[in-house]
């Protein structure tokens, strides 16, 4: 019965955000918004309400804005010892990001990266909605239980908070040294909702 415990208690995948997460990309939202047009619904949601024309201009704001973000993004510091210190470990890696399928394509084989499963909002489903995780947890085939969320953003939490996935929120200055912590201790102590 404890070895049935600990096994179930084992991290077996780890979803990570893209945007400022994984990469450093600038992007200016409040310009963004402006063009788009959008005031206080997040912006996809308010791209999504649109019909025809109107839909199809603002999504190509988006996507020149994401485009040149994309170009000139940087891998944060760290992140490919990261990510094969979790490979060596046998444990999946998964992309949820609300970016578009073909910057995250960019990016992978830009940088030479791999991921077991990628999330996008080309999936029809986007943050702060639990609804990519979900996704990512089931393409896993694991339990959210053995699964953690790493972010950089409320949007972030909020979505794992919605998906019941535990979150570990990184910035500039915290949060990887965290995920090789639970990686070698194999604990538990992460945000749990």
């Amino acid at each position: 019965m404890r070895n049935e415990l600990n096994r179930s208690r084992m991290l077996k995948g780890i979803i990570f955000d893209l945007d400022g997460t994984l990469i450093d990309s600038h992007y200016d939202w409040k310009l963004i918004r402006k063009k788009i047009g959008v005031n206080d619904l997040p912006i996809l949601t308010y791209i999504d309400g649109l019909k025809g024309s109107q839909k199809k201009d603002a999504l190509k704001i988006l996507e020149v804005f994401e485009s040149t973000a994309t170009r000139k993004a940087r891998l944060q510091k760290g992140i490919k010892e990261l990510l094969a210190f979790i490979t060596k470990r046998g444990i999946k890696k998964a992309i949820v990001t609300n970016n578009s399928r073909k910057n995250v394509e960019y990016l992978i084989k830009k940088w030479q990266l791999f991921f077991d499963e990628i999330v996008t909002r080309n999936d029809g489903i986007w943050k702060p909605s639990g609804k990519p995780l979900e996704l990512a947890v089931e393409k896993f085939n694991l339990r959210k239980e053995e699964i953690i969320f790493v972010g950089n953003s409320n949007p972030d939490r909020i979505a794992a908070q919605r998906a019941g996935i535990k979150f570990i929120c990184v910035d500039e200055n915290k949060g990887m040294d965290e995920i090789y912590t639970l990686l070698k201790n194999n604990s538990e102590k992460v945000q749990s909702y």
